[in-house]
């Protein structure tokens, strides 16, 4: 019988249970504090160190791994989770830039050497690329090792960023004077191992030690308002009065490049990172400086090049919106901001950060383009409000990253605009296999084939009903949890299971409207959703052996291909027309 850890620091046992709240874990594996706790950390870290809103701390376990209990691979900002979308990436941009995050996360009360020293020799045992010596990181082995097989497209080596947790009540670095000599020696031999294989940026390469006060400083910054405060270089115009009252307030104004920078960024262990979240980037993504997209390549030659000074006149100028706008004089403050036209320009200036010197023309999608787009994600966030007036469920369409922040929700019933496109494309478009990973590589293709018909809004709620329960299962089930990866297709079953669809999906039509209501009603019912779930599971798993697999963990790809959903239809195909007696 496992030990079941008890953390009883009141704070920090708090702040896990709140962790438990916000995720909706069930109390059974909410009894070991201790696994809880690795998944608050990486939680916690992702939310800190990293600048993709779409990354999860799920997307991190490592199982029983070896002296590592998170992984987290990015590129450009972006996580990654395998080949695919290193490719995606890499397609689109001349350069990338690579960050490592490896976490170990630890319920003693001190930062012990021999537990650190497994730490960095898990993390050495990672990066040997002749074979892998940790199989339950398999896929993200394969991924870094491809990765450097992509080494020309570097703009710099990879960044390296360790941390390790404990209920430590002083903070350690090498630097101290007073820290252990054993934990000291520990951490210089197991850094320097990993300096010698020169695959790393040694300047952008750490070993953090996170203890009560730093996780205490990092829940109160992930739970605060967004807030900053900065001078306008002139007191700012007021905005023509907005007659429908959407706009409270509104101004023009000047502002100079560093507190513009302070704005976009803000810095953490001495590193300057792009605040979370400021961004619509559900809604359009960076495009990249590079050769592809020559607008942002002249920009930023324009703002590092010998006319620079001409910047701020031929640029069109930045929108932010917040849910607060505080004007005196020229000091401004605004709270919970998000920069909504100027995505590009912003991420240039702060690409060009290191070698700034103090022409926003149209990318290739247009203004009335984004205009519609937005205006679809309006409606189908009235959809799911109008939805929890009428069945009493509590759903939440996220539209702008973070509009929720400073509600009490629980973030698993929140459903933003990747989630809501994956889902809808495994459920009702039959692509179960193309969802896995990088949101731009699904959104591309299925563009034209979402949000064509504002009237047709049921079956991108149902998806994102069926996708909650499908989570909930997922998450508190250990035989779920074994097939996580089949969750995409857990959902396209259950469709199945409840229309009489005789033929794939190819759009969102008034057929699609149909079927998406008799799914509710079976959704919206625990027990029903609950048995229609395992009913799924169990079709998937017998798919699987009849496919000659004894242990799907050894097959990671098997869910991401074509050949997999093409089957699987095929099964439930016979297997209804049996029902029907027209097959033997």
């Amino acid at each position: 019988m496992a030990v079941v850890t008890t953390i009883k620091h009141p704070m920090i046992s708090g702040y896990v249970k709140g962790f438990v709240d916000k995720y909706e874990i069930s109390k059974s594996k909410a009894k070991n504090e201790h696994n809880i706790f690795e998944m608050f950390i990486n939680d916690l870290i992702l939310s800190t160190y990293s600048n993709d809103p779409n990354a999860s701390y799920e997307d991190m376990e490592t199982g029983t791994a070896f002296g590592i209990d998170g992984v987290a691979i990015f590129i450009n900002d972006k996580l990654v989770e395998g080949v695919e979308d290193v490719d995606y990436i890499c397609n689109s941009t001349r350069k990338i830039e690579m960050k490592f995050l490896f976490t170990q996360t630890k319920t003693s009360q001190k930062f012990d050497r021999t537990e650190v020293r497994d730490f960095l020799q898990g993390v050495n045992r990672f990066f040997n690329f002749e074979y892998c010596e940790i199989p339950e990181l398999k896929n993200s082995w394969e991924t870094a090792k491809y990765i450097y097989e992509l080494s020309t497209k570097f703009k710099n080596d990879p960044a390296l960023k360790l941390y390790y947790t404990a209920l430590a009540p002083k903070k350690v670095t090498v630097k101290d004077d007073d820290i252990d000599p054993h934990l000291k020696s520990e951490i210089i031999a197991g850094l320097d191992i990993l300096k010698q294989k020169y695959i790393f940026d040694e300047d952008n390469m750490s070993l953090n030690f996170i203890g009560l006060k730093e996780i205490r400083e990092l829940h109160q910054k992930e739970n605060n308002q967004s807030e900053i405060k900065f001078n306008l270089d002139k007191q700012p115009v007021p905005y023509p009065k907005d007659n429908t009252g959407i706009i409270k307030s509104a101004y023009f104004g000047l502002i100079k490049l560093e507190d513009l920078l302070d704005i976009l960024t803000e810095e953490i262990d001495g590193e300057r990172i792009l605040r979370k979240g400021i961004f619509e980037d559900n809604i359009r993504d960076y495009l990249g400086a590079n050769e592809k997209f020559d607008v942002n390549l002249d920009m930023k030659k324009g703002l590092t090049g010998t006319d620079a000074h001409l910047f701020g006149l031929l640029n069109n100028g930045i929108t932010i919106i917040a849910d607060e706008v505080h004007i005196i004089s020229t000091e401004a403050s605004l709270v919970n901001y998000q920069i909504v036209n100027g995505c590009q320009t912003s991420n240039v200036i702060f690409e060009s950060l290191k070698d700034i010197k103090a022409t926003n023309s149209q990318t290739a999608l247009k203004p009335e383009q984004l205009l519609a787009l937005r205006d679809e994600q309006k409606s189908l966030e009235e959809y799911y409000a109008a939805k929890r007036n009428q069945n009493k469920f509590a759903l939440y369409y996220e539209r702008r990253t973070e509009q929720y922040r400073n509600e009490s929700i629980q973030k698993t019933k929140i459903i933003n605009i990747p989630f809501q496109i994956k889902a809808t494309s495994a459920m009702f478009l039959d692509l179960p296999h193309e969802v896995s990973g990088q949101y731009g590589k699904v959104e591309q293709k299925t563009r034209g084939k979402l949000f064509t018909d504002s009237s047709l809004l049921n079956p991108y709620y149902v998806s994102g009903l069926t996708w909650y329960r499908v989570e909930a299962f997922i998450r508190n089930n250990e035989e779920g949890k074994k097939h996580r990866r089949a969750r995409w297709h857990i959902m396209m079953v259950i469709k199945y299971l409840i229309s009489d669809l005789k033929k794939p999906s190819v759009i969102i039509d008034k057929n699609a409207e149909k079927i998406s209501e008799e799914v509710e009603k079976v959704m919206l019912d625990d027990a029903k959703s609950l048995e229609l779930i395992e009913c799924a599971l169990r079709l998937i798993k017998e798919f699987i052996v009849n496919e000659g697999i004894s242990d799907i963990s050894e097959d990671r790809k098997f869910f991401e291909r074509k050949e997999t959903t093409t089957g699987l239809f095929e099964m439930l195909e016979k297997r209804t027309l049996a029902s029907q007696g027209i097959l033997t």
